[in-house]
């Protein structure tokens, strides 16, 4: 979604119905974007490399009232370092920063971050990139 970013478009579903069940399909693998969206409040999380039966599977799993999360995600939660006093910096970040930091890291120019986050490009010279 690069109008708003699936971060806060998880919030904003959940806010407006706290039943409903999100399962995020995405091109992100790397944390922190998949701890984020599960703290949020996403039941599922999938990658874009997903087949069609692990996208069934996950569904019906999440339908059962469990969370799914795709093999390689779970694997690199499992993994992360447990006990570090070292916070990743990614979790200070509100929402828009990450979605700027995203932006940033996919390679994205100034104008295209403006109009994919609808902010003028002026604004976007200011941010601290």
């Amino acid at each position: 979604m690069l109008s708003i970013g699936g971060l806060e478009s998880t919030r904003k579903c959940l806010r407006i119905r706290s039943s409903l069940k999100v399962i995020a399909v995405t091109i992100y693998e790397e944390e922190p974007f998949p701890s984020q969206l599960l703290q949020i409040g996403a039941v599922g999380y999938l990658t874009k490399k997903a087949d069609v039966n692990e996208m069934a599977h996950a569904i019906r799993t999440v339908m059962s009232d469990e969370k799914y999360i795709s093999a390689e995600i779970a694997q690199q939660l499992a993994l992360r370092p447990f006990g570090s006093s070292e916070a990743s910096p990614f979790e200070s970040l509100t929402g828009r920063e990450m979605q700027v930091t995203l932006l940033v890291v996919s390679g994205k120019r100034v104008a295209e971050i403006s109009e994919a986050l609808s902010l003028s490009p002026q604004n976007c010279q200011q941010l601290p990139l």
